[in-house]
């Protein structure tokens, strides 16, 4: 049965569309989805289906939690070759996780390519250390300092990329969805 990751936008962020993890994973399974799995409260779920349509799974996710919580969530679905190429295109950092301390590699996942427009106005108004670099559908950062330091945010991003939706993972909580998927094997 395939296996994906669903990672939710602006899901338990500054007490905003709060989930709790637990009703959730019930939820999920309620509604057919398999084994269902959360990692920490930021909206990453693991789960099997025989669904194959990643487009078709994202939106009757969205439609799920808008039924049961009312919020308007993006929902972005990978599988295991998904996140495998993004962990592999990362051109600031091997599959090594990040020690304890604040975060410095960063994954933003985009919903569409953005523009040479959108890329410019970027780089344009990133007024620090803080450099990125977009492959495909995904941006990779590395910042010079914390997260809570960066003007690098999605809603920075979403709105200098035309609205483009983007949800971002740091570095380790990316490597823990691929290992997620890739223990449904063993």
């Amino acid at each position: 049965m395939p296996v994906y990751v669903a990672l939710f936008r602006a899901v338990n962020v500054s007490g905003h569309n709060i989930i709790k993890m637990e009703h959730l994973r019930k939820l999920m399974t309620a509604n057919g989805y398999k084994n269902v799995e959360t990692y920490i409260q930021s909206g990453n779920v693991v789960f099997e289906t025989d669904e194959i349509n990643k487009a078709k799974i994202a939106h009757d996710i969205k439609l799920l939690l808008y039924k049961e919580y009312g919020y308007d969530v993006v929902v972005f679905l990978y599988d295991e070759a998904d996140l495998t190429k993004a962990i592999d295109n990362n051109p600031y950092t091997d599959k090594t996780p990040e020690p304890s301390g604040p975060k410095k590699y960063f994954v933003v996942f985009l919903s569409d390519e953005p523009t040479i427009a959108g890329i410019d106005k970027v780089n344009k108004y990133n007024r620090s250390d803080d450099v990125f670099k977009i492959i495909d559908k995904v941006m990779y950062m590395k910042l010079s300092q914390s997260a809570a330091d960066s003007k690098l945010t999605n809603s920075f991003i979403e709105n200098k990329f035309n609205n483009c939706k983007t949800t971002t993972r740091n570095w380790n909580t990316t490597l823990k969805m691929l290992i997620m998927i890739q223990s449904r094997k063993a």
